[in-house]
């Protein structure tokens, strides 16, 4: 059971490294917080809001601000824009851009 756990976690890593370096070679170039570059993998993967993101348990031991933070540095890149959503006005979807 132990050793089955052990090559499932080994397997796991490699894809999060393989997966690392395919997003640093697309946004490397800005330097990027390790912070900033989850918030756009997430934001890429599926329909996101800082609401949303503070709420997923990757993100737990992220505080309200560092989130933030990061937004806007994805934001300052050209990485990220802000869609008003088209029932609730208060909420801003983040999306990658092109």
């Amino acid at each position: 059971m132990l050793k089955h756990m052990l090559e499932n976690a080994a397997q796991t890593w490699r894809k999060k490294q393989l997966i690392r370096a395919e997003v640093a070679s697309a946004i490397g170039e800005y330097n990027l917080s390790e912070t900033a570059e989850d918030i756009y993998i997430f934001a890429a993967a599926s329909k996101a809001n800082i609401s949303n993101i503070r709420q997923h348990s990757y993100f737990a031991n992220k505080s309200h601000s560092t989130i933030k933070r990061a937004v806007i540095e994805l934001k300052t890149h050209n990485l990220l824009k802000s869609v008003e959503d088209t029932i609730d006005r208060r909420v801003q979807w983040l999306i990658p851009t092109d």
